[in-house]
């Protein structure tokens, strides 16, 4: 099964709403709300935005969330994106309902191409406590073999905090051999929304998760899945023994703009929105003209002693 050309197409991820079955502490969206869950992206503002988006010259499109698949309205949207011209189509979700198999062959039908599912462990007992809610990593293995049925790639987000953060080489283990599973992505967290208000429980410096990850690296190469391990949100100074090549979100340069809920698009594309954070010392550095540095929530925790020059670019 192919990897979706995630690095190749100009993506546009489109945010539709706020509700969630879920309860992950470290989202970055905000406490929900009566009016938060309430809300959702309306289809005709959808249907403008992906005209507009294919305008610009963006080929692939991912919904995001809240959980998007709580919306009736998501196989509508998918195939405005896929009247629209959009030849790479994602639903990034939790795997809850893609349990159901009816469900899961519907969004394929209707022009799903590629899934993003946040599986946050290897094993049931962590990922079940991590989204509170019983049965979690059960209907995502499930949701697992659906996609794979329907030959439709998955990507799976895991975000790293201080509860998982020694469970990712066990995590590579247990679905590197998945044939339906085509990269890993593991996120740093934006200290934003319900990160903020659980930071007490979940944050962890770099220093602390760095042998964790080349552990998971070192599982990936021996399963022969090197090349479908990715790490986002920490600038390369920050893991100097990983391969520069695994990084992702520490650039300027990026290919994914982000549709807010108000919808603005002030030209800036998702990875540079949020507050960022660089020093003296960053001068010096090789990659300075290309490295957006340090998110400003992890340096308001840490400091910024991890901000060292890279020598050579």
């Amino acid at each position: 099964m192919t990897r979706p050309a995630l690095d190749d197409v100009p993506m546009l991820d489109v945010f539709l709403n706020y509700a969630c079955q879920a309860k992950c502490p470290f989202c970055y969206n905000p406490p929900l709300t009566p009016e938060l869950v309430a809300w959702k992206l309306p289809v005709d503002r959808l249907a403008r935005e992906l005209l507009e988006g294919h305008r610009k010259g963006f080929r692939g499109v991912t919904f995001s969330g809240g959980e998007v698949t709580l919306l009736a309205e998501l196989p509508t949207m998918l195939r405005l994106a896929r009247k629209a011209g959009y030849s790479s189509i994602g639903v990034i979700s939790n795997g809850l309902r893609m349990a159901d198999a009816a469900y899961a062959r519907e969004l394929v039908a209707s022009g799903m191409s590629f899934a993003c599912l946040s599986i946050h462990a290897g094993e049931a007992a962590l990922h079940d406590e991590l989204l509170a809610v019983p049965g979690a990593f059960d209907k995502a293995l499930r949701a697992l073999d659906h996609l794979e049925a329907s030959s439709v790639p998955a990507v799976l987000n895991f975000v790293i905090t201080r509860r998982n953060a020694a469970a990712m080489p066990a995590f590579i283990e247990r679905f590197a051999a998945r044939a339906g599973v085509v990269e890993f992505q593991l996120y740093f967290p934006h200290y934003e929304g319900l990160m903020n208000v659980h930071a007490g429980a979940l944050e962890v410096p770099v220093k602390d998760v760095l042998p964790s990850l080349e552990a998971a690296f070192a599982r990936a190469r021996a399963l022969g899945a090197a090349d479908k391990v990715f790490v986002y949100n920490m600038p390369p100074c920050a893991l100097p023994s990983l391969p520069r090549e695994r990084l992702r979100n520490w650039e300027r340069e990026s290919t994914s703009l982000l549709i807010d809920p108000k919808g603005v698009d002030d030209g800036r594309f998702q990875n540079e929105r949020r507050d960022r954070f660089k020093n003296e010392r960053c001068r010096s550095c090789a990659l300075d003209a290309r490295c957006l540095g340090f998110e400003s929530g992890y340096v308001r925790r840490y400091g910024d002693a991890e901000l060292r020059p890279v020598e050579r670019p």
